[in-house]
């Protein structure tokens, strides 16, 4: 296995960032580093939902059925909580990677998004997220500062 690829605890963990375009149908081209590691280490299943945040997030759906485990042990008594679980469990959708490596996003999930043609796919650890470029753009330049300020604050 890469360096790149690989965590402390030897796990395959997605990371990095890579720009593509959305066909016309709807699909976008996953980066190669991370159909390695979804070959590699897990089944090839994936699970496509929207964020709070207007990206989309893409999930193996091991860490998604993880997530799930999380999600049940929240309090139904707070209306937040039950708010975030049917906004964020109404969206998931099952998806696989085609024989080029793309997946299919939907056009409710690319409208949530911002999405039309140009998007970044951002590896955070145990998931993917999708992101209309120009927001991802734009996200970093307004939370630069707040980002700098928390790491210092925590030491990093």
């Amino acid at each position: 296995m890469k360096w790149d690829r690989v965590g402390s605890t030897g796990r395959s963990m997605f990371r990095g960032s890579y720009d593509h375009t959305v066909d016309s149908k709807g699909r976008v081209s996953v980066p190669s580093k991370f159909r390695d590691i979804i070959a590699d280490r897990y089944d090839g299943r994936l699970v496509l939902a929207m964020d709070y945040d207007h990206c989309l997030t893409v999930y193996p759906l091991e860490e998604w059925e993880r997530l799930e485990e999380k999600i049940k042990t929240l309090s139904l008594m707070k209306q937040e909580v039950k708010d975030f679980r049917r906004f964020l469990l109404s969206s998931a959708t099952e998806c696989e990677l085609d024989k080029q490596g793309r997946i299919l996003i939907p056009p409710a999930h690319r409208g949530h998004a911002g999405i039309s043609k140009n998007v970044t796919l951002v590896g955070i650890i145990d998931k993917i997220e999708i992101w209309d470029t120009r927001a991802w753009e734009a996200r970093n330049t307004e939370n630069g500062d707040k980002i700098g300020e928390a790491l210092a604050a925590l030491g990093l």
